[in-house]
């Protein structure tokens, strides 16, 4: 490497400007104020940094003026997030946190970097330049909103908007200019990361003008591990539940011990500061999950403070979410602080299936009369074919639309919004004997499949076959009916054609009919643009099945079920998030390229995009999946009978 001087004019530190100082020693920080004072002649290239605040950085005429002198004695000068520089001015900073940016350049090969790469940016902020006469322009990075997972076609006509430029050169190749905040990119998490390096060692090598490697120096925002060969699966499969039940008061979600409930999550908008928004609502589903999942780590480890978060948790699902006061709504369970009055079935049954198996496996009755009353009134708005339509609202729930729903069919054959549903009614009926819940649920369970495989799915057929193995499961154990085991190996076996060998389910959607098909672009949506893309779904699709398989094996005693459980549960320790950053670290992300091993995917759902981590949904599902496969012998037993003869 030859001993060139880079001048680096920022007003603080960064990822891209340490990279710079530890991978070439001749590398100087400015500070924007003091450029008049230095004598630029003395480096042999500038990068101007003004990524590090919120507000593009504005040189003064002055010092703009000595940077634009040296670009025209032919000196390479990297701007980056300036407000003016070079032929071009622009307008305020706008967010990107839908769009995606496609490599344009020609020669990034040698850097990994292909024509037609995708790059998210996360939730950054980016200034549209105006557009001007550009002769020489050449684009690196341009903005795009088309729907892809890893690369799409690179045409001429990708380039015509010149609002949508991220980063080109121009000035004869001498100036590289780049409109988004980007000296943070490890910090942000921009992915994926392996792409991100090879930009970053283009920059600096194009910047120095000859080959460098920075991307050697970086560490790593977040890592998985792969399973090694040395690697013991139950060691593995013990720290990995450790992990994941930690985060939950690691990551500052858990609310006074559990007294107040959990806040539902780390959401997916990362700044470019690398901070990430909290999703602060108390949630019934959310409360429900992460209750089971410290009750099943209280079961594993005989942890006595694991039990009392999750009584502490149950506790705010039944003493303060429920409706005990107005007859018509009694044994309504709240969506949430937010949403008072409304109940989703499917995300009521994860409050009560978590305290059903409670009861099951310690023979309480803990709040079994509140999860009667719960099931009842879920029964009393279930229509006749024994499918509940999304959700209701107490503003509308007279006494006569509560009629009108049980008088006629719910027509929402969904895995998605009645699978569990119908599975709490199954494992109510195990628990009481009440045939009202079974004969609601064998009807349900029934409408279902008789509408499988084109159910009414919600983001992917992955997720409809993922949520079904668990009903499925209960239904068999209920009525021990050949036809129901039938269904649910017909269910288990479809869903083998999108695993991966990674042990992951791939999301798939024959002929896209999922209402959040991306395909119909809606305003939540599905990760999938492509069938046969390997992205993986940890929020609405594999998430469900290590408790699926598990209760499946419980109630079958087919070891093919513990054996698609085993080599999922490979999967999932290796993706879980490894960061010195608490709110990673142990968790689970809902996008995953099972590929890369990397969190990556579409960016387009207005909610819960490729990083939000649920703490009921994700990490508590798959943990109590995990706890229970760890205890697999110790609870099979209970599957042998009935408690209510």
């Amino acid at each position: 490497m030859n001993n060139k001087k880079i001048a680096i004019i920022t007003e603080n530190k960064s990822d891209l400007s340490e990279l710079l100082q530890k991978a070439i020693p001749g590398t100087r920080i400015i500070k924007p104020e003091h450029l008049t004072l230095v004598d630029l002649d003395a480096f042999d290239a500038i990068a101007v940094l003004g990524g590090t605040q919120e507000k593009p950085l504005m040189l003064q005429p002055r010092s703009r003026a000595s940077i634009e002198a040296q670009i025209k004695r032919g000196k390479k000068v990297f701007i980056e997030y300036c407000s003016a520089v070079g032929l071009s001015y622009y307008g305020p900073p706008t967010p990107t946190r839908f769009d995606r940016l496609v490599f344009c350049g020609e020669d990034g090969g040698e850097f990994g970097l292909s024509q037609g790469d995708l790059l998210d940016d996360q939730c950054n902020t980016a200034l549209r330049s105006y557009p001007s006469a550009h002769p020489e322009y050449r684009p690196v990075l341009q903005y795009i909103r088309k729907d892809a997972h890893r690369r799409i076609p690179v045409s001429p006509e990708l380039y015509e908007d010149s609002t949508y430029r991220a980063l080109w050169l121009e000035n004869n190749d001498r100036l590289m200019v780049c409109t988004i905040r980007l000296c943070n990119f490890v910090k942000a998490r921009f992915s994926p990361l392996t792409k991100w390096k090879g930009l970053a060692d283009y920059i600096v090598s194009w910047l120095y003008d000859e080959r460098v490697t920075i991307s050697g120096f970086i560490e790593d925002a977040y890592s998985t591990r792969a399973f090694a060969g040395e690697d013991s699966f139950e060691a593995r499969l013990r720290e990995s539940i450790q992990q994941g039940v930690s985060w939950f008061r690691e990551a500052g979600l858990l609310i006074d011990e559990g007294r107040e409930g959990i806040m539902e999550g780390i959401a997916t908008e990362i700044y470019p500061d690398g901070k990430q928004r909290v999703l602060t609502d108390v949630r019934n589903d959310c409360t429900g999950e992460v209750s089971m999942a410290y009750f099943m780590h209280y079961l594993l480890t005989g942890d006595p403070n694991s039990k009392l978060v999750s009584d502490r948790l149950i506790s705010v699902c039944f003493d303060v979410l429920q409706e005990k006061e107005e007859a018509r709504l009694k044994g309504m369970l709240r969506w949430s602080g937010w949403q008072w009055g409304i109940c989703y079935q499917d995300d009521a049954a994860r409050v009560l299936i978590p305290q059903l198996l409670k009861c099951l496996y310690t023979g309480s009755d803990d709040y079994l009369a509140e999860c009667t009353d719960a099931l009842h009134f879920l029964v009393s708005t279930t229509g006749t074919d024994g499918t509940r339509i999304g959700r209701t609202n107490n503003m509308y729930l007279t006494e006569a639309e509560i009629r009108r729903l049980a008088s006629e069919p719910g027509n929402f054959p969904s895995g998605h919004y009645n699978g569990y549903y119908l599975a709490s009614l199954l494992l109510g009926y195990q628990l009481t004997g009440i045939e009202l819940f079974k004969e609601t649920a064998v009807k349900g369970m029934r409408t279902i499949m008789d509408a499988y495989p084109n159910t009414r799915r919600e983001h992917s057929e992955t997720q409809e076959m993922c949520r079904l193995i668990l009903p499925l499961a209960w239904l068999y154990w209920v009525t021990n009916d050949d036809e129901h085991k039938e269904w649910l190996y017909r269910v288990t076996k479809d869903l083998q054609r999108v695993r991966h060998s990674s042990g992951a389910y791939l999301e798939w959607d024959t002929g896209y009919q999922a209402n959040r098909s991306v395909k119909n672009d809606t305003e939540e949506c599905s990760l999938l643009t492509n069938n046969g893309d390997p992205i993986a779904d940890f929020l609405y699709s594999v998430n469900w099945l290590p408790i699926g398989f598990m209760q499946a094996y419980f109630v079958t005693g087919d070891d093919y079920f513990m054996e698609l459980w085993r080599d999922l549960a490979k999967f999932m320790i290796s993706a879980q998030l490894r960061s010195g950053n608490k709110q990673l670290h142990g968790g689970w992300a809902r996008a995953f390229d099972v590929e890369l091993m990397e969190v990556f995917g579409l960016p387009k759902d207005t909610g819960w995009g490729p990083w939000v981590i649920e703490s009921g949904w994700t990490v508590a599902e798959i943990v109590s999946g995990l706890a229970m496969g760890a205890m697999s012998e110790r609870l099979k037993p209970f599957y042998s009978c009935r408690v209510v003869e």
